[in-house]
């Protein structure tokens, strides 16, 4: 285990805490889809007596919101290097607003589709940009922990969602879902408000040429730092991003999705996408959504399955403290992704065995068994993967590939949630708790793949990463030698003249 200590700043916590809250805004969106499922006033509005095909149109306003994430990860690359992270942040969350606001005023199915699906654009958009800025604003010995905050406030908007539905249910009528919905809106507004005040990625500047403002940037980030880091982290900064773009054979903009799909990047670009596999794979959206099915299968019922479900929302946060504390920056990431996959595989075969026996809920005491280990699997994903992959994801990809290639993997993960958003309410229905096993074998399989081929970035700066995939890199200290002979020469011909 690597001992680390943080030594982010005030202001650049500050700045980690403003954009993180994007995920708060996707924890809400995610989880209030779950409890709003479960509100009996939400169902009787949606599908009246005699309404046909309701599991297909409950699947549709679940799955809806998956195919915008999908679009929405796929224009992001684009967003990402054309406007920036801050504009694209800005952008995404005032959409995100938008979508909300369409699923608040539904009238029926049609425009909840829509305002899912609006929201999803946005959020497709949004999730990929938090972890490449965090990213690209960290050092890299606390990048996973910094990234582990964008994770915490992912678990702590899933939570409040939870409790916003458990609270909303004590109403009457259609205010209990339609103000449930609209709580997806007040910290979308003050994100953007405090985006306002957060500094461009120096990197992106650096990309872009825009030097005076790189260094500008990288000085207010880094305030509290002496003369010897600004320099080294500039000249590794600009001079490696100098050589990765003399190596491009095509610079315009919207070609390097494209290019991470060729010979060099293939490797990184099949590792990424596998990496954001597990979040859909291990099971955990099909619980996080379904979790209402599930607990009316052990026995639970009405009002109980929302409660329990408020509750489930705290293991997402104690899961990812445990993460922030003892595993990011400390474990290898190699370590934490097969390792992870197989606990979680040890937990869904218990789950499978207690919903075989007690799935009636005839024997309380099974049923809750039942309960308790839904919210260890939840706790145990935080402490895995809920910030861990796109952290591995944002850190694989070159700086003019990172966008791009992060958003790929998590369009072909949003992809999957759209197939298994369709199929597992049907599943379910279908062979009960034998469907866990779809999960267990998938958990297994991804464990294997990990071990061997994914490829260790733990405490490596993002330039250098590009050394563990065999690519040329900055000779740092050579370069630093030579920027400061430069400025010597520059100062004593200053001097002469």
């Amino acid at each position: 285990m690597v001992a680390v200590k943080m030594k982010a700043t005030w202001r650049l916590l500050s700045y980690i805490f403003t954009i993180s809250l994007g995920g708060a805004v996707v924890g809400i969106d995610l989880g209030i889809i779950a409890t709003t499922l479960a509100q009996d006033a939400f169902n009787n509005y949606m599908f009246p007596p005699g309404t046909k095909n309701v599991t297909s149109l409950t699947g549709a306003i679940v799955s809806m919101g998956s195919a915008g994430n999908a679009i929405g990860c796929l224009i992001n690359g684009l967003l990402l290097e054309k406007l920036g992270r801050r504009k694209t942040l800005l952008v995404s969350t005032f959409f995100t607003i938008v979508g909300s606001a369409f699923q608040t005023a539904a009238n029926g199915v049609p425009l909840m589709i829509v305002g899912r699906f609006v929201a999803g654009v946005a959020l497709g958009i949004l999730n990929p940009t938090m972890p490449i800025y965090i990213s690209e604003l960290a050092r890299p010995e606390e990048r996973a922990r910094l990234c582990g905050i964008f994770g915490l406030m992912i678990a702590i908007g899933f939570c409040l969602a939870n409790w916003i539905g458990y609270a909303c249910s004590f109403a009457s009528g259609d205010v209990t879902w339609r103000l449930a919905l609209a709580m997806q809106i007040p910290t979308a507004v003050l994100l953007m408000g405090l985006s306002l005040f957060l500094p461009e990625s120096p990197r992106w500047l650096a990309q872009k040429e825009r030097y005076e403002e790189f260094d500008a940037s990288l000085k207010r980030i880094y305030e509290d730092e002496d003369e010897e880091f600004f320099v080294r982290s500039q000249v590794e900064i600009r001079e490696q991003i100098q050589l990765e773009g003399a190596q491009r054979s095509n610079i315009t903009v919207g070609h390097a999705l494209l290019e991470i799909f060729n010979l060099k990047n293939i490797r990184r670009t099949a590792m990424a996408i596998m990496v954001m596999q597990v979040g859909i794979l291990s099971g955990s959206l099909a619980i996080q959504n379904y979790q209402s099915i599930l607990y009316t299968s052990l026995g639970f019922k009405g009002r109980q399955v929302i409660l329990i479900s408020g509750c489930y929302g705290f293991m997402g946060i104690v899961g990812q403290i445990i993460n922030f504390y003892g595993v990011s920056d400390r474990w290898p990431r190699v370590r934490t992704m097969w390792l992870g996959c197989l606990i979680l595989a040890v937990m869904l075969s218990i789950l499978m065995a207690l919903s075989r026996y007690y799935g009636d809920g005839k024997n309380m005491a099974g049923a809750r068994a039942g309960v308790a280990f839904i919210f260890l699997y939840s706790a145990l994903y935080a402490v895995f993967f809920n910030s861990t992959l796109y952290t591995i994801a944002a850190e694989t990809f070159p700086q003019h590939l990172r966008g791009y290639g992060t958003s790929i993997a998590a369009l072909c993960q949003n992809i999957t949630a759209i197939w298994l958003g369709q199929v597992t309410p049907f599943a379910f229905d279908a062979i009960h708790w034998k469907y866990y096993a779809v999960f267990i074998g998938c958990l297994v399989a991804l464990s294997a793949f990990y071990g061997v081929f994914l490829t260790e970035t733990n405490q490596l700066s993002l330039e250098s990463i590009a050394g563990a995939f065999g690519d040329e890199t900055v000779a740092v200290e050579k370069a630093v030698a030579h920027a400061q002979q430069g400025e010597e020469k520059r100062g004593a011909e200053g001097e002469k003249v």
